[in-house]
């Protein structure tokens, strides 16, 4: 807040008049200059705070995705042999032994609490364009990833409790209501691979 002060002695002419003006207008513009200054140095400091945070969620959540890469293949091998069990059963086949494979999923948060924030307090339009688009589309590929992470999900919570209930009582009608999911899930974490690949070279792009 700019405060403006009444001249000490009244004013005795045009000259005077003028003078304190002039004193008046500079004084306000060295004032305005100084806050301009201060205020891009601030937005200058949130700018690189908000880049900072944002690659190291971005090269935090590519760690992420490479430590997780060999646990998503090893379901996706787990589904392919449960699938292939389930379509001996629905084939009227005895039932096989189910204990050796594993019928689990784990579900993995990915943060973009970093871009978030950025976004909500509009320190993105302190950054340049270019970057910012390099970062969307890293996060949107995330979110893609995400998005097929809990579908696969929910698939897993669909059909495991077939499997949990009936174990060696499984039935060709069971196994046929149990399949469609179970290929629905297939999908899914073939999904997740893919995205994954796509995921992890858009955190590349965004992190040059």
């Amino acid at each position: 807040m700019l405060d403006v002060h009444a001249p000490e002695h009244p004013i005795s002419g045009a000259r005077d008049f003028f003078v304190h003006l002039f004193t008046i207008t500079v004084g306000l513009l060295i004032a305005l200059g100084l806050e301009n200054a201060a205020e891009a140095l601030h937005h200058r400091h949130q700018r690189k705070e908000a880049e900072a945070n944002i690659r190291r969620e971005l090269q935090s959540n590519e760690d992420l995705l490479v430590k997780s890469a060999p646990y998503v293949i090893a379901e996706r091998v787990s589904l392919l042999e449960l699938i292939g069990a389930m379509e001996s059963v629905s084939a009227g086949n005895k039932v096989p032994v189910l204990d050796g494979i594993k019928v689990e999923f784990s579900e993995q948060n990915i943060p973009d609490a970093a871009w978030m924030t950025a976004g909500g307090t509009g320190v993105l339009s302190f950054m340049d364009y270019g970057e910012v688009q390099r970062f969307a589309d890293a996060y949107k590929q995330q979110n893609m990833l995400q998005t097929e992470e809990e579908q696969a999900l929910n698939d897993y919570l669909e059909f495991s409790p077939i499997l949990q209930t009936h174990g060696k009582d499984l039935t060709p009608a069971l196994a046929n209501e149990a399949l469609p999911i179970m290929r629905r899930a297939l999908a899914h974490v073939s999904g997740m691979l893919a995205i994954g690949e796509g995921t992890k070279a858009s955190y590349n792009d965004a992190l040059k």
